[in-house]
């Protein structure tokens, strides 16, 4: 018999987003699971779709707050209530592929802490990113949160750790820290691509610069014995994060580190020297389309 996964996604007054992305998980090649969707504030026609939705498929159920408390208050509620064996969230502007909890079942061992996998990207400036396998360890987090925003776990180790209510920003960094505190010390990121992302520059974000900023600074003040001696990759996730532009000091400072050509990257796309190449390029491929005709 299949075991039961539970699917949690907090949505905040984004009723077209909300569909896309229920019914993404209501398309999935896997069957046997639940959905809890949590609205973070009254929404009329979230609720009337909702209402709708679960009167057609019992696997759909729903919560409200009345006023919103933030997508963590939301997760939390959707966690507590979680009657699958496995557990695994959605953001409301996202969506995943067809094969998502399939492809995490198939791949499940209790070796692991968590499974996360990789995505493709939808929106203005999007793009394709490839990937490879890999066991990220607590060492290879506290560098940077590569494992995303998305986890799929045994539900009691979620419910064992939730979301940080506290915390402005970084609270799906802190929760997957903690559970490597306590599990099996590592997890697995899969090559497959069963997420498309939004990374659309003008779509609704619910965390601002300020919050972004105050957040880092809580999460350090919470794990700094973790960043004992490791501060500057706290300085540089924080202002990649925050797209702000990484000085040549910090970008040395990860010299022999895996870190450190992402840096070189992020720290020449702001300077001015990233920009004249970019226009160069441009010109160029002006220049051979002219002459192609």
């Amino acid at each position: 018999m299949q075991p039961r996964i539970s699917v949690y996604i907090p949505s905040h007054k984004r009723p077209d987003k909300l569909s896309c992305a229920l019914d993404s998980v209501l398309n999935q090649t896997f069957s046997n699971f639940e959905v809890i969707v949590v609205l973070d504030g009254m929404c009329e026609r979230s609720l009337k779709y909702l209402k709708d939705k679960s009167k057609v498929d019992t696997r759909v159920s729903f919560l409200i707050n009345e006023r919103p408390k933030g997508a963590c208050n939301a997760r939390n509620r959707a966690i507590d209530l979680a009657k699958g064996e496995f557990i695994t969230g959605l953001d409301d502007d996202d969506l995943m592929k067809p094969d998502c909890l399939q492809t995490y079942i198939k791949n499940w061992s209790d070796d692991y802490s968590f499974l996360c996998a990789s995505y493709d990207f939808s929106g203005d400036g999007s793009k394709s990113i490839n990937s490879k396998a890999e066991v990220i360890t607590q060492s290879d987090l506290i560098k940077m949160n590569s494992v995303g925003n998305q986890i799929f776990t045994k539900t009691n180790i979620l419910k064992r750790t939730l979301f940080d209510e506290s915390l402005n920003a970084w609270q799906d960094y802190d929760c997957w820290l903690r559970i490597l505190e306590f599990t099996p010390s590592k997890s697995l990121k899969l090559p497959n691509k069963l997420y498309f992302i939004d990374v659309n520059p003008n779509r609704e974000s619910i965390t601002t610069c300020s919050n972004a900023a105050k957040g880092a600074v809580q999460f350090l003040q919470k794990h700094v014995t973790l960043y004992n001696g490791k501060i500057h990759f706290w300085l540089f996730n924080d202002s990649a994060n925050r797209r702000q532009p990484i000085p040549f000091w910090l970008v040395f400072s990860l010299l022999g580190t895996s870190m450190f050509y992402r840096g070189l990257y992020l720290s020449l796309k702001h300077s001015r020297y990233y920009r004249l190449a970019v226009g160069c390029k441009n010109i160029f491929a002006k220049v051979v389309n002219f002459f192609r005709g």
